[in-house]
Formats: structure tokens, C-alpha cells, sequence
């Protein structure tokens, strides 16, 4: 029985082989969008404008080919500069021998746009900003407690003199996390642009999640900054009490001690001068 089974199967699969192989033998039409890479700039120049995303390629080829194609590593259109600098414009036919995925076999009925214009430009630097972008979703209670920790905080850019002089900040891909409860530290790569290199090119990123509660600190006594030493002011009361909302870990460390709480003098005069003479008085909170 058992050999009866092998038989069987080794009689599919043979069956199946040859029916792949028959099909994969006719010619096929198919359509790729490829993205647009960039060859042959001159040392110290990269693409300063704005390129299509993707050119679309229609190709005709047996199965074979197809399949070769869909399995090579490169994905890519690549367009040649020849070394050339200012506005290059660029035939996309021209430059189908540039591609490693192009052989024998395969025929090109279409490619669009058939023309790009390329930017050639010197490269400059600067060093950015980094902001992260951010998708978070929290579990109910929960929120970030302290501003995200970004390290290193900004990278030295190089990209096309014309665009990165308008910048001032460089951006991380999209950190998307959901159901967050607990302090968290990942790494993160920052945004890909064409033209554009950073160094380095992952960042630390630490988000800082707590619950979140409040927390009232009673007694804390007010100060009068800025009187002169010949003039006494008397606060009612001089004393406040203040509710705080953040991060469990952080303001189950408060005391009256690290809060401030202060009025100025220039402040008191004009205010008291008017009917009510009540004062707001500004609180800081000192570092933990």
C-alpha cells in the first residue's frame, strides 16, 4: 500500500514539473513600477530634485524570464548621470543596459515616463534636529509621563545645498506601538530621502510611560521676589496647595520642597492697586 502511495505522489509532482515547465515556456506581458536609482554622480554631488517615486515598465518575456525576474534581488531602475553635474536629462531607454535584471529574452515594450530631468547638485551638511513620528496608542490610564528621549538628539545631514539649508529638523520613520503601560527604549531609523544621508543613522528612542494619577502637595509657602529690603508685603494666605497630574513614578517623589511658589513684587503693586487684590502666584517645579 505504502508503495502504491509513493508512486502516487512522485506521479504528481512529476505531472505538475511538466505542466509548469510547458506553461513557463510560453510569453508572457507584464507590468512593474520600479523605483528610480541614481548612478554615476560625481564625487561630492547628489539628486537635488524631486524624482518620480517609480517608473512603470512593461515587459514582454517567456515565464521563465518573469519568474527570474520576480526572484532577483534588484528591484530597481538605474539611471546614469555619466559623471555629469547641473540638469542631466536622462532617456529611460537609454539607459535599460544600466540594469543588472535585463537580459536576453527580456523585451521592453513601454517604459513611462520615457524622459526625467535630474538635478545634479553639490552636496552640503547640517546638523538636524531629530523629531520622532509617533503612532502610540496607550492602555486606559496610561500616557507618556516625561517629553520622548531621543539620543543622539540631532545627526549631521548631507543632502542637496538647495534643500537642506531650509531645514531644521530630520525626522525618524513612524514608531508605531500600541497598548502601552511601561517605560519602553527602542531603536529607530530615521526617514529615507532620496539624496540624503545621515550619520548616524538609527536613533535611541525612550518613551517614558506611566499611570497616570494626581497628587495634591499642601503647605507650600509663597515667596515675594524682587521687593525691596525696606518694604514688607504680607500674602492671605501664604501658603497654597497644589494638584499635580502625571506619572506615578514621578510625582510619588514630590514634596513641598521641590515646588516654588512665588509672586512679584511689581505684581502685587499694580494688581493691588486695582479693586480685588488678589494675585495669581506662579509655580515651578524643580528638576527630581
Amino acid at each position: 500500500m505504502n508503495k502504491k502511495f509513493y508512486i502516487i505522489i512522485i506521479s504528481v509532482l512529476f505531472s505538475v514539473t511538466v505542466w509548469v515547465s510547458i506553461a513557463l515556456s510560453d510569453e508572457y506581458y507584464s507590468i512593474y513600477k520600479l523605483p528610480i536609482e541614481v548612478i554615476d554622480l560625481p564625487a561630492g554631488y547628489t539628486v537635488g530634485n524631486d524624482l518620480p517615486q517609480t517608473i512603470t515598465v512593461r515587459l514582454k518575456a517567456d515565464g521563465w524570464k518573469l519568474m527570474s525576474f520576480e526572484l532577483g534581488s534588484s528591484k530597481y531602475f538605474y539611471v546614469s548621470v555619466k559623471g555629469d553635474s547641473g540638469i542631466v536629462s536622462a532617456n529611460l531607454l537609454a539607459n535599460v543596459e544600466n540594469n543588472p535584471w535585463f537580459a536576453a529574452g527580456i523585451n521592453i515594450l513601454d517604459i513611462s515616463p520615457k524622459n526625467i530631468r535630474i538635478n545634479v547638485e553639490p552636496l552640503a551638511e547640517k546638523k538636524l534636529k531629530v523629531v520622532p513620528q509617533l503612532n502610540l496608542d496607550f492602555k486606559e490610564g496610561y500616557n507618556l509621563a516625561t517629553k520622548v528621549s531621543i539620543v543622539p538628539d540631532s545627526v549631521l545631514v548631507k543632502g542637496p545645498s538647495s534643500l537642506i539649508k531650509y531645514m531644521d529638523e530630520f525626522k525618524t520613520k513612524e514608531i508605531s506601538l500600541k497598548n502601552l503601560d511601561q517605560k519602553i527604549t527602542l531603536t529607530s531609523e530615521l526617514e529615507s530621502l532620496r539624496g540624503f544621508e545621515t550619520i548616524p543613522k538609527i536613533v535611541e528612542v525612550t518613551l517614558d510611560v506611566q499611570r497616570i494619577v494626581e497628587n495634591t502637595v499642601a503647605g507650600i509657602p509663597v515667596n515675594v521676589i524682587n521687593k525691596p529690603a525696606n518694604v514688607e508685603i504680607v500674602l492671605i494666605p501664604n501658603t497654597i496647595d497644589c494638584t499635580f497630574r502625571g506619572g506615578v513614578n514621578i510625582l510619588g517623589k514630590i514634596t513641598a520642597e521641590n515646588i516654588i511658589a512665588s509672586v512679584d513684587y511689581y505684581k502685587v503693586i499694580s494688581d493691588t492697586l486695582g479693586s480685588s487684590g488678589l494675585i495669581l502666584p506662579s509655580v515651578s517645579l524643580i528638576t527630581l
